[in-house]
C-alpha cells in the first residue's frame, strides 16, 4: 500500500489542492485539515516539480544517463528508431564526460557497435559493458581513465547495475549505472481496463493482474536497491549514481538510493522533469544522484524521440 500511495502522490496532491480551493469557498472549517495533509507531504513536492533551475557556465564533469530501449524506439507514435548517425551526433553534441546507458543491445544490432561508436565520439575514450543475456545490458562510457570496474547482479532478472571507478584529475570517483526492475505490465490489461466494452468480471481480473505485476516489481526493486545501497556505503570514493530506477521520487527505491546524496534535479532542475514517455509510471523515474561534496548545475531532461525514456544530463562541480 505505501508503494501504491507513492505512485499516486502527484494525483493526491492535485486532488488535495482542489479540496483546499473548495473548502476555502464553501466550507472553511474543513480547510485546516487539507492544509495539514498538504504540509505533511510537502517534502515530496520538490522531488516532482522545481520552479527554478541553477545554472553555471563551468563544471568539472558533465553526466548523461539514457535508457535507450534496445535502440528500437518507443511505443508512442511520435518516437522513431535511432540510427547510428543519430546516436553519434547526439552524444557529440552533448559533449558529456560520463554517459550511462541502460537496456543497451550490442549483438545483432546495426545501430550501436560499442568500440566503433567510442572511436567516433570526440569526448569519450573509455568504456565498460556488462550483459545479462546475449543482447541485453548496460554501458558506461567516459572521457576519464577507468581504474576499476565491477558488476552488481540480481537474481531472476535481466536487470543489472555496474560501477566504474574513474580518475578525475587527482580524485577517484565511483559511477553507479543503475537499472532496476520494471513493472513488466501487459498492455492488454490496460486496454481491457480502458475499454467501455469490457465486462465487469474481465475488468476486475485485469485489475488483479495489473496490481500483482506492480506488487512483484516493488518487491524485486526493494531487494535490488538494498543490495546497491550496501555496496555504495562501502565505497571508498565519492559517488555518482544514475540510471533508470523504474520508480517515482516518492518510492522506497528512490529514498533508499538517495539517502545522504544530492538529487541533481532537485538542486538544479526546472519543471516536472518527466522522463518516462509510457503509461505507468509516467513521471520522473530516471535520476542523477551524487555525493554532497559535488554541486549540480544545468540539469536537463532532453526531448529526444528515440525511446520510451528521455535522456537526462547535468553538470557537476567537485568541491575540494
Amino acid at each position: 500500500m505505501p508503494a501504491l500511495l507513492g505512485l499516486a502522490y502527484p494525483f493526491l496532491l492535485l486532488g488535495n489542492i482542489a479540496f483546499v480551493v473548495f473548502w476555502l469557498v464553501f466550507k472553511k472549517k474543513f480547510l485546516l485539515f487539507s492544509l495539514l495533509v498538504m504540509l505533511a507531504g510537502c517534502g515530496f513536492i520538490g522531488r516532482f516539480y522545481q520552479f527554478s533551475g541553477r545554472s553555471s557556465e563551468s563544471s568539472d564533469i558533465k553526466v548523461l544517463s539514457y535508457n535507450v530501449r534496445h535502440f528500437t524506439g518507443g511505443d508512442d507514435k511520435n518516437t522513431r528508431k535511432l540510427n547510428a548517425e543519430d546516436f553519434v551526433s547526439f552524444f557529440d553534441e552533448q559533449k558529456a564526460d560520463i554517459i550511462c546507458l541502460q537496456e543497451s543491445r550490442l549483438r545483432k544490432n546495426k545501430v550501436f557497435n560499442l568500440a566503433e561508436t567510442v572511436s567516433k565520439l570526440e569526448n569519450i575514450k573509455h568504456y565498460q559493458f556488462a550483459s545479462t543475456s546475449s543482447t541485453f545490458g548496460s554501458v558506461t562510457m567516459t572521457r576519464f581513465p577507468i581504474v576499476d570496474m565491477g558488476e552488481i547482479r540480481f537474481k531472476d532478472t535481466r536487470n543489472i547495475s555496474i560501477y566504474t571507478d574513474v580518475k578525475v584529475d587527482e580524485d577517484t570517483i565511483r559511477i553507479y549505472n543503475v537499472h532496476l526492475q520494471s513493472y513488466h505490465i501487459d498492455r492488454n490489461n490496460y486496454a481491457m481496463l480502458e475499454s467501455v466494452e469490457t465486462e465487469e468480471e474481465q475488468r476486475k481480473e485485469a485489475a488483479k493482474v495489473l496490481l500483482k505485476q506492480m506488487r512483484d516489481g516493488w518487491k524485486m526493486r526493494a531487494v535490488q536497491v538494498e543490495t546497491i545501497r550496501k555496496h555504495m556505503d562501502e565505497s571508498p570514493y565519492r559517488v555518482i549514481v544514475c540510471g533508470d530506477f523504474n520508480d517515482t521520487p516518492a518510492s522506497y527505491s528512490y529514498q533508499t538510493l538517495s539517502a545522504a546524496l544530492e538529487d541533481a534535479f532537485v538542486s538544479s532542475g526546472k519543471g516536472v522533469g518527466r522522463t518516462y514517455v509510457g503509461d505507468l509510471p509516467s513521471f520522473r523515474i530516471d535520476y542523477i544522484l551524487h555525493s554532497p561534496s559535488m554541486k549540480a548545475y544545468n540539469f536537463e531532461t532532453i526531448d529526444l524521440p528515440y525511446s520510451d525514456h528521455l535522456p537526462i544530463s547535468c553538470d557537476l562541480v567537485i568541491e575540494h
